[in-house]
């Protein structure tokens, strides 16, 4: 065993217990740094030795000496938690996993570990927040992802093509993620975020549940009408940049040729809304936690379905796919957009031709959202809404063709 492990065995301990050092009067930087040097010491002793048996005696000694840790925490602080005596377990552990060669790995988990530690605070106001069945579906597609997606077959299933169990998976846990964030920055800022940042979080969970949401509340109340409009405009141009998140995770080519009209259309919705940022206070708005079973398994049929029917379009004519795109994208711009990286992916399709169909799913998304802030909201904010979304996508639709006609691109 060298010196060099010695000493990160002791820098990874420490690192753990940086955080029990605050308000700990038990374990801190000094218990865990010698915990995890103990650790490295005795596999050292395992391997150079050939005494074997050196390793599991020094790892009940450990499992014993936190347990000691935990008691005495109980009887002295009267506290009952188990963190610090698993940690200090972890502890040893990551100095044995150090003192056998895996110098990174055991690095890497010092890091993990004290990660972990510094998170109590934010998970129990997460927890607070979440309710039960809220944190029950978060587990069940904890499941799918984390268990059922390793498993699954990496191969179509139907002589089609169409159905990939990986991929489709893969696609569903990547826009119920960006949905995930959205959610819980929604749930953590709660009533003290104004109407635009509550539009533009909700725009990462589902932008068109966020537009509803936000119109709703201005033909309610008439004086919101400002603060919403620029609450729809945001998210608005986050559910583009979502769209554009998701192409990137599945095909670069695609996210590549996407950019600019995008960036254009996102743009111009952000400006007028950005002068709003953080002037209105004390509004909530309520979405559905995107990370559930049902959810992920409606969004899985509707990309299925749209890549099925992508496949029919493209048998009949090229201007038939782009038909496909804008009428799908009416009910899901980022299925539609997932569908076609998907295919670019795979070769079917070049990332000219499933970029191009992703910004016209785009623009049906945004047509989608007028039609329901008519049907939600109020004229007054029908028509402004309108006149941003009309510059917004005649502004994408100019670059789209700058793209794909001119010599430079």
């Amino acid at each position: 065993m060298s010196i060099e492990a010695l000493v990160v065995a002791a820098l990874a301990g420490g690192l753990m217990g940086l955080e029990r050092e605050s308000g700990n009067r038990l374990t801190g930087v000094r218990t865990f740094m010698l915990l995890s040097t103990a650790g490295a010491i005795s596999s050292g002793i395992a391997t150079s030795a050939g005494l074997l048996l050196v390793l599991p005696a020094a790892l009940l000694g450990s499992f014993m000496l936190a347990a000691f840790i935990g008691v005495m925490r109980c009887l002295i602080e009267d506290d009952t938690g188990m963190t610090t005596v698993v940690a200090s377990a972890v502890a040893f552990l990551t100095g044995a996993l150090i003192g056998f060669g895996y110098l990174l790995e055991g690095a890497t988990m010092g890091l993990i570990t004290a990660l972990i530690l510094s998170l109590k605070e934010y998970t129990l106001a997460l927890t607070r927040a979440m309710s039960h069945r809220e944190v029950a579906n978060a587990m069940e597609f904890g499941m799918v992802a984390f268990v059922l997606y390793p498993i699954l077959p990496d191969h179509p299933l139907d002589p089609w093509g169409l159905v990939n169990p990986k991929k489709l998976v893969f696609i569903v846990v990547v826009v119920s993620s960006i949905g995930f964030a959205g959610f819980l920055a929604l749930r953590w800022f709660g009533a003290e975020i104004g109407m635009p940042v509550a539009g533009a979080l909700g725009g990462l969970v589902n932008s068109q549940a966020a537009v509803g949401a936000l119109s709703a509340r201005a033909r309610q109340q008439a004086e919101l009408e400002e603060p919403v409009l620029h609450g729809v405009l945001l998210a608005g141009s986050v559910a583009l940049l979502r769209s554009l998140a998701i192409a990137a995770a599945l095909t670069a080519e695609v996210a590549r040729f996407m950019l600019p009209p995008t960036l254009a259309m996102a743009l111009l919705l952000t400006l007028p809304a950005s002068f709003r940022l953080g002037r209105e206070k004390g509004r909530r708005l309520e979405m559905e936690l995107p990370f559930a079973i049902m959810p992920a398994v409606k969004f899985a049929l509707i990309f299925t379905g749209i890549t099925a029917l992508v496949k029919l379009a493209q048998s009949v004519s090229e201007t038939g796919m782009y038909i496909a795109a804008f009428t799908a994208g009416l009910a899901s711009s980022g299925a539609v957009v997932a569908s076609f990286s998907m295919l670019a992916a795979r070769g079917e399709l070049t990332p000219e031709a499933a970029g191009t169909c992703a910004i016209l799913s785009a623009l049906a998304s945004m047509t989608s959202k007028l039609m329901l802030i008519r049907a939600s909201g109020t004229p007054g904010l029908t028509k402004r809404a309108a006149a941003y979304y009309l510059l917004a996508g005649g502004a994408g639709s100019l670059v789209l063709l700058l793209e794909l006609y001119t010599p430079f691109s």
